[in-house]
């Protein structure tokens, strides 16, 4: 019975004002990503990123020129994001994935902010 009443208690507990907090801070976040997709959208915000990272720009060119080692890159970067295997990739996709992954890697409520953000925006523009 005092399980009964310590799960009842946890359902019902209500979280201190650091929750509250966050919350807010969390559907801020949330409300300047849908803003940013709407500039995007509306071209006053670049679609593409630029990164100046010169070992990085080798190894993509590698990868261009060996369509193997592109695809087992892209099929892993793939499969940490639970994601089916494609069969071809290019060097954009290869950085779209590995920034992905990376952000889901190291903050991924950044990454669920990003995806609520996503289908906000979806609905505004049904």
């Amino acid at each position: 019975m005092s399980d009964d009443l310590e799960e009842l208690r946890k359902r019902t507990e209500r979280g201190d004002r650091n929750d509250e907090i966050r919350t807010e801070a969390d559907s801020a976040f949330v409300d300047a990503l849908v803003d940013a997709l709407e500039a995007v959208d509306d071209g006053d915000r670049p679609k593409t990123v630029a990164v100046r990272d010169q070992p990085v720009a080798a190894l993509l060119a590698a990868l261009d020129e060996d369509d193997a080692e592109m695809t087992a890159v892209g099929n892993a970067l793939e499969s940490s994001l639970g994601r089916e295997r494609s069969e071809e990739f290019d060097r954009s996709e290869i950085v779209r994935l590995a920034v992905r992954v990376g952000l889901e890697t190291a903050t991924p409520e950044k990454t669920e902010q990003l995806g609520d953000a996503v289908g906000r925006h979806a609905q505004r523009n049904l």
